[in-house]
């Protein structure tokens, strides 16, 4: 009678979700629609590659950076880069995108596309830009675009930069090495979920991998961020692992009853685990706080379902730790959450997943 109830009420906060996202999609993107970046009228139009557009003045030169590994809240955000006629960055700005016209309307409203202004090309590569609270994914993916874009101009002989190594494997070699490391770690994660006892040896090399790869390395785990994503605007397949891990994130417990991502997968699970090792002798939690704990994930989501159907909400990265493995960014709040939660951890184990994460209950709602 229990499972049947909590069957129920799983369902009625699925679709609670769904009807939640739906809306501030909606609201989104009539928030604020038209609201584009706006250039100069004494232009000249450059064609590029795309097909698309470019604009600039007669002594500038303009650049289209694009990463189609680099996904943002809605997909790809290529990039519209003016170069002065001594080579030094004028401007970067959006190309057409996917992304809501709320997130883009509070990036050109803020100082970050000024980030690289007066910058050579060699120098933007490796200039440290803080990603922008209220659109964290998207302005991360313009960072990383920005980036992948100079770096492989750099690789390919388009420019030269003192000091500056050119990397010794291509492109296409760097994307079969990091789908191969997706695919261990995802692989020995299968393994250690059928055969639990056999795997139980490499359970340590599963979690060291885990934070490693799918951290620090790939940035590939799932979070609400990303499920939102996912409901409001359909599955990016340009990075397939990502709608892998999420298929098997809700079937495999919807078949064999037991969690798979949370405790073979998650990154920052994996962290806790190995952080929690450090100290044999862990907290026993009262009966009592535990019967309260049990309830703040569903009480977070709620929250957050809330926050959505009153259009609040813009930016989910920062009600996570996920984001904190993003080092290169500087996410202060995800970050302070993560270390937060490790400490959290020495003495009671993946406190975060057992009474905290969102993304693990509603993984756990179908079982």
């Amino acid at each position: 009678m229990k499972k049947n109830r909590k069957r129920i009420w799983s369902i009625i906060a699925l679709v609670l979700l769904c009807v939640a996202i739906n809306r501030y999609a909606h609201l989104q993107q009539h928030k604020l629609a038209g609201d584009l970046p706006r250039f100069a009228n004494k232009t000249t139009v450059v064609e590029t590659h795309g097909g698309a557009s470019l604009q600039a003045l007669p002594d500038q030169t303009v650049l289209e950076a694009r990463s189609p590994q680099r996904i943002g809240w809605a997909g790809e955000t290529p990039l519209r880069i003016v170069l002065s006629e001594d080579g030094k960055i004028v401007s970067v700005s959006f190309l057409p995108n996917n992304e809501t016209p709320g997130f883009i309307r509070s990036i050109e409203n803020s100082d970050f596309m000024n980030s690289w202004d007066g910058l050579t090309l060699c120098q933007a590569v490796n200039h440290q830009v803080d990603a922008l609270s209220g659109a964290t994914i998207t302005t991360i993916n313009v960072i990383q675009t920005l980036r992948d874009d100079i770096r492989g101009r750099i690789e390919s002989g388009e420019i030269e930069c003192e000091g500056e190594k050119k990397l010794k494997a291509g492109k296409d070699w760097e994307r079969f090495l990091r789908l191969s490391a997706s695919l261990l770690v995802l692989g020995l994660a299968l393994l250690s979920f059928f055969f639990p006892k056999k795997m139980h040896p490499a359970r340590l090399y599963l979690l060291a991998l885990s934070v490693i790869v799918l951290g620090f390395w790939q940035g590939q785990y799932l979070s609400v961020t990303y499920i939102f994503n996912v409901l409001s605007h359909g599955f990016n397949w340009t990075i397939w692992i990502l709608p892998l891990m999420l298929l098997l994130a809700f079937a495999l417990p919807l078949i064999t009853k037991k969690q798979f991502y949370c405790m073979y997968v998650c990154p920052f699970g994996a962290a806790q685990e190995l952080v929690s090792k450090l100290n044999k002798k862990h907290v026993k939690i009262p009966q009592k706080v535990y019967n309260i704990l049990i309830y703040l994930r569903p009480a977070y989501l709620l929250v957050i379902i809330a926050l959505l159907f009153t259009g609040i909400l813009s930016d989910f990265a920062n009600f996570e730790p996920f984001a904190g493995f993003m080092l290169d960014v500087n996410l202060w709040i995800p970050m302070v959450i993560a270390g937060i939660f490790l400490l959290m951890s020495i003495f009671s184990p993946r406190f975060w997943c057992k009474y905290c994460c969102p993304t693990g209950y509603m993984t756990d709602m179908v079982k």
